[in-house]
């Protein structure tokens, strides 16, 4: 999987007066919180598992306190699920907010294509461009995991080109539950976000023509939520296992 830029990373601002085990605090914070996110945009956690406490804390040699706030920002971030009783389970999205999200999806990007035609710089679609190349080089090796993160990395780099750091804080967001939606409900062999369909929408923002750019998203995206398909899952992964390597 190539280094790209991890989903809605959040450190908060330090102090030059913070006390140093509140700013280390913040630090495992965001490295735990970045962590799980990682393992479930590479689908190593899939939806609906279970991310128990202790070898949690274990892994990543943090107390529980620091854990469960993890957790909570995960949940308010519609990763993770909390329960009463039955603890913190990755998201596992219904049909109906999968519908949602990808129309709130498609009316965001749709204006961002808009603004992109107007104002891209010739290094951004540059980067783009290399982005669809490695997103064909990763579907066509059948290297599921990357193409899927390139997938939705090619949308975050087209946020970052417009310069707009709110609408890419809520993008980060809004492709993080959509990458768990392809998790849970992709048809097997399908290709859910078309890089071909990414070349052409990069072209039209290349000729400045606004309303092909916004109509190639907007039918990209239905095409996208209409190519997945419900597929229950029941899964348990060794979470020691599997984030103990990062120690």
């Amino acid at each position: 999987m190539p280094n790209t830029k991890k989903i809605a990373p959040k450190t908060a601002p330090a102090s030059a007066t913070q006390d140093p085990a509140e700013l280390q605090d913040l630090m495992d914070e965001t490295r735990v919180r970045d962590a799980i996110v990682e393992a479930v945009l590479s689908q190593k956690l899939p939806p609906g598992t279970r991310l128990v406490e202790t070898p949690l804390c274990e892994a990543f040699a943090v107390n529980r306190s620091l854990l469960r706030r993890v957790l909570v920002r995960l949940a308010n971030e519609k990763v993770v699920e909390l329960q009463h009783n039955r603890g913190a389970t990755v998201a596992r999205p219904s049909q109906t907010e999968m519908h949602e999200v990808f129309e709130v999806r498609r009316l965001i990007e749709g204006g961002l294509v808009r603004r992109l035609c107007a104002c891209i710089a010739p290094g951004d679609i540059a980067g783009l461009r290399r982005l669809v190349q490695d997103e064909a080089q990763a579907y066509r090796l059948g290297e599921r995991s990357r193409w899927l993160r390139l997938s939705g990395e090619y949308h975050l780099a087209a946020a970052r080109a417009l310069g707009n750091h709110e609408l890419q804080e809520i993008l980060n967001t809004l492709v993080a539950r959509t990458t768990l939606m392809k998790a849970m409900y992709n048809a097997p062999g399908g290709n859910v976000c078309s890089f071909e369909e990414h070349d052409a929408i990069l072209d039209a923002i290349a000729a400045g023509d606004a309303d092909l750019a916004s109509r190639l998203m907007d039918e990209h995206l239905q095409s996208a939520e209409r190519k997945l398909k419900q597929e229950p899952l029941a899964t348990e992964v060794d979470l020691l296992q599997l984030f103990g390597q990062r120690q």
